[in-house]
């Protein structure tokens, strides 16, 4: 898909309306409710450009992390690439939550991408009680670590934490399919510690591990368009109409 997206091709844009758009869906559903579907438009908009990095010959090859690209796409298209202002930043992150675990790092950090106790606890496989008390160790972390401080401080400076955390990027930094290797079970014990201990050191991995987490449960539930539904978005992107294929027997009339 990406190589025809690149050559502009029909077929790559088909694709990605068919099979990547109801994706698109439910990103903007999750970070903008109420505003997903103006939304839309837009954001498909800015997708159907093949100079897009996302379409690129080094575009990353696994659906999910071709999907967590497109996560990236669909929010700075929304969001723009500057930085908001934060009331949070990593150094006061790495601080408060130096006793926490490369996987409770997990936990507070989906909380950043706005992900409730109950869909956290589905894309970590846990109870979600267990998130629920380490979130609430967090808040009272934070609170010592701040002179001003309110609830659900991850959530609301969210979009600013990821940014820096992507800015943040290290030579010694993980490539996404590890942590792929990792929640698919494909590593050994030696390999799952070495990758924990370099993530409660580097929140760009948190990041990254976070969002492979949301990009292999977005890729389970999305279900991809049938001709009927992808049709008002081909018509949008001024794709040709897809013409039904003959069954064998009319073909041979």
């Amino acid at each position: 898909m990406t190589r025809d997206c690149r050559g502009n091709l029909a077929e790559g844009w088909s694709y990605l309306i068919s099979y990547y758009l109801p994706m698109i869906r439910r990103l903007l559903a999750h970070y903008y409710p109420g505003r997903d579907q103006a939304l839309l438009a837009g954001v498909m908009k800015r997708l159907h450009d093949p100079t897009l990095p996302l379409y690129g010959a080094d575009a990353p090859i696994t659906d999910r992390e071709w999907v967590a690209a497109l996560r990236l796409q669909v929010i700075d298209g929304v969001e723009g690439t500057d930085a908001p202002a934060s009331d949070l930043d990593l150094e006061t992150l790495t601080a408060a939550f130096e006793e926490f675990t490369a996987t409770e790092r997990q936990f507070l950090w989906l909380s950043t991408m706005a992900y409730s106790l109950e869909e956290t606890a589905l894309m970590m496989n846990l109870e979600a009680s267990t998130i629920g008390k380490a979130r609430e160790r967090a808040e009272e972390a934070l609170r010592g670590k701040l002179d001003s401080w309110k609830r659900g401080l991850l959530t609301t400076n969210g979009h600013g934490l990821c940014n820096l955390a992507r800015a943040a990027r290290g030579e010694k930094c993980l490539l996404s399919k590890a942590y792929i290797d990792m929640l698919d079970g494909r590593i050994t014990w030696a390999q799952k510690r070495d990758y924990e201990f370099h993530m409660v050191r580097c929140w760009h991995c948190v990041d990254v591990c976070c969002r492979i987490r949301e990009s292999d449960h977005v890729v389970k539930v999305s279900k991809p368009l049938t001709p009927e539904e992808a049709a008002p978005f081909r018509a949008q992107l001024g794709l040709p109409e897809v013409k039904p294929k003959k069954g064998f027997f009319k073909f041979l009339s």
